[in-house]
């Protein structure tokens, strides 16, 4: 490990993470760990980038230092931005998975006990069967998880982190509010939301906001497509402010002038939701649980409204495509997880209400 005093978090936060992966490795008795989840890297070492739609491997051995295995555009972020001292790049022109091979060859890891990441968006089946052929004497384990593991729980100074990219988006959904009125464009309020979360401190956000005004609101993860605003228009807004890959999510809706009853109705059962699953969420319940509590008092009423989705997901680092991390976990139905102290929601009971628009109160809590 290189010591550096100019990463985002403490050489001892890289250390401490390193050892819990390492001991659930054990566990396991898995000899290294190659992730190719992004999260997972930036978790590890602190590199970041966009650029993972090439291939980016770290490897972490049981004992020694931990090797990285990117494109050659991308050493220089890892020189700049991480504690690690073996890279291994490849060029364009070079096959990834033969330098991945090479690497595992050269740490004397290629007949080894090997954990990989069978769900990693970024490792296609295609890579994997090669690597598989590469090295025929090794045992390849699907450790699909054992680094989110740590992830869940997050350290006070995540906490810290996510409390300071909070602070980016209510100044971004602030403007957003602000921009709505009869006249403006999708594109004038998207405009405004991301002047104000960029000065406000945010860095890029792993999604961009979505802006959806009218029945466009109750369209799934719809955004800015330059509608003019109407006279009884609602408006839907979500947006996350980033600060070293941390995200803090938030919605809203808006409204050009007066509210209908529907639409009265819908924001207080959403309300009612919200706050109700709030007093459920504690250690030891489970995610199922908590999320019958939101989904229950939205089912129950009879405003005409559908939740379409999640209670909640788990929300902490993310790169592109995905500023959540709900493929670690979820509040939905019939979830088993239990909720342990510090781990971190984006907490969203929103409805759909068809030809009308989506109805949404949401934060981010710990």
């Amino acid at each position: 490990m290189r010591q550096r005093d100019d990463l985002v978090f403490p050489m001892s936060e890289y250390e401490r993470r390193l050892t819990a992966l390492r001991e659930r490795m054990a566990i396991r008795g898995l000899d290294a760990v190659i992730t190719t989840i992004p999260e997972n890297i930036c978790y590890l070492s602190g590199f970041e980038s966009p650029g993972h739609y090439y291939f980016n491997a770290l490897i972490i051995p049981i004992e020694g230092e931990p090797v990285a295995v990117p494109r050659q555009l991308e050493v220089s972020g890892y020189e700049e931005l991480t504690w690690l001292e073996n890279i291994r790049f490849y060029t364009d022109t070079e096959d990834a998975i033969q330098k991945l091979y090479k690497t595992l060859v050269e740490a004397d890891l290629h007949y080894k006990r090997l954990g990989y990441e069978k769900n990693s968006w970024f490792f296609t089946a295609a890579q994997q069967d090669r690597l598989f052929a590469y090295c025929p004497p090794a045992t390849f384990v699907d450790c699909s998880g054992l680094v989110e593991a740590g992830r869940l729980i997050k350290s006070d100074l995540e906490i810290d982190l996510m409390r300071q990219a909070a602070r980016a988006t209510e100044a971004g959904m602030q403007a957003g509010v602000d921009a709505v009125a009869a006249g403006v464009t999708e594109n004038d309020i998207a405009a405004e939301i991301h002047y104000a979360m960029i000065k406000a401190g945010s860095e890029w956000p792993s999604i961009q906001p979505f802006v959806a005004s009218g029945y466009r609101g109750a369209i799934g993860h719809a955004t800015w497509a330059g509608r003019t605003l109407e006279e009884g228009d609602c408006v839907m807004l979500e947006l996350a402010g980033c600060l070293k890959r941390y995200h803090a999510p938030l919605m809203r809706s808006g409204f050009v002038g007066e509210p209908d009853p529907v639409v009265k109705t819908a924001e207080k059962i959403v309300h009612e939701a919200f706050e109700a699953t709030v007093a459920a969420i504690k250690p030891g319940v489970s995610a199922g649980e908590v999320d019958a509590v939101a989904r229950g008092i939205i089912a129950a009423s009879q405003f005409g409204g559908t939740q379409a989705s999640r209670t909640a997901y788990s929300v902490g680092i993310g790169l592109p495509p995905d500023w959540g991390e709900g493929q670690i976990l979820s509040i939905q139905p019939n979830e088993p997880h239990l909720l342990e102290a510090n781990m971190t929601f984006h907490l969203l009971p929103w409805v759909q209400l068809p030809g009308i628009g989506g109805i949404s109160f949401s934060e981010t809590i710990r």
